[in-house]
């Protein structure tokens, strides 16, 4: 049995060792920008968690606001979205960016895409895992004025049978808990916003 566990140890420092943040790209323009006002839009999801982008969404839209930004209210966003046919952020690629910020009344455009938003316990590995890739666009230029991307992960080898069969009993509670108060991975989607808008200019 030992062996099992030591084999999961290297499979998660390799994971671990791949997975350093990707360069951030803060275009001049981005300092000048007259308008405060950010269009937070729908993210993009490529997890199996339906509710990432939107849990993903308001930590962003959260940060923007630490930064000084003024984020539209979602609300007003979506209802705009939703006169030009958008429902979702997979259907934004489809509208060009020029037509977003007519429709929105603003030129700073955030589009967002959760590439993973993972829970998995697999009882002597316990996996979190979330990936959030971020985009500010000039609805006037269609210029990307901004990129980033963050994560935010915590893994747990456990080493013998009792530790892993507490630690399984454990997690499915904290997941329960989690998706009642609509809150799973908190700490892991903070830490991925807080990451992937870590080099946005203040204003």
């Amino acid at each position: 049995m030992a062996a099992r566990p030591a084999a999961l140890a290297l499979l998660l420092a390799a994971a671990c060792g791949c997975s350093a943040g990707g360069a951030y790209l803060v275009a001049p323009a981005l300092r000048t920008a007259p308008d405060a006002r950010v269009a937070v839009l729908p993210f993009d999801n490529q997890s199996t968690a339906v509710d990432a982008s939107d849990i993903m969404r308001k930590l962003a839209a959260e940060n923007f606001s630490r930064y000084g930004y003024l984020p539209l209210p979602e609300d007003e966003t979506d209802e705009k979205l939703r006169a030009l046919g958008v429902l979702d952020g997979g259907q934004l690629p489809a509208v060009k960016p020029e037509e977003l910020g007519r429709a929105l009344g603003t030129d700073l455009l955030c589009y967002g895409d959760v590439e993973d938003f993972t829970f998995q316990n697999l009882g002597f590995v316990v996996r979190k895992s979330v990936t959030l890739k971020v985009k500010l666009v000039s609805a006037a230029t269609g210029e990307t004025l901004y990129e980033g991307k963050g994560s935010g992960r915590d893994y747990k080898i456990f080493t013998n049978a009792d530790e892993a069969k507490a630690a399984f009993v454990e997690q499915l509670a904290v997941r329960l808990v989690q998706n009642i108060l609509k809150t799973p991975l908190k700490r892991e989607a903070q830490t991925a916003a807080g990451k992937a808008l870590d080099r946005l200019p203040r204003r």
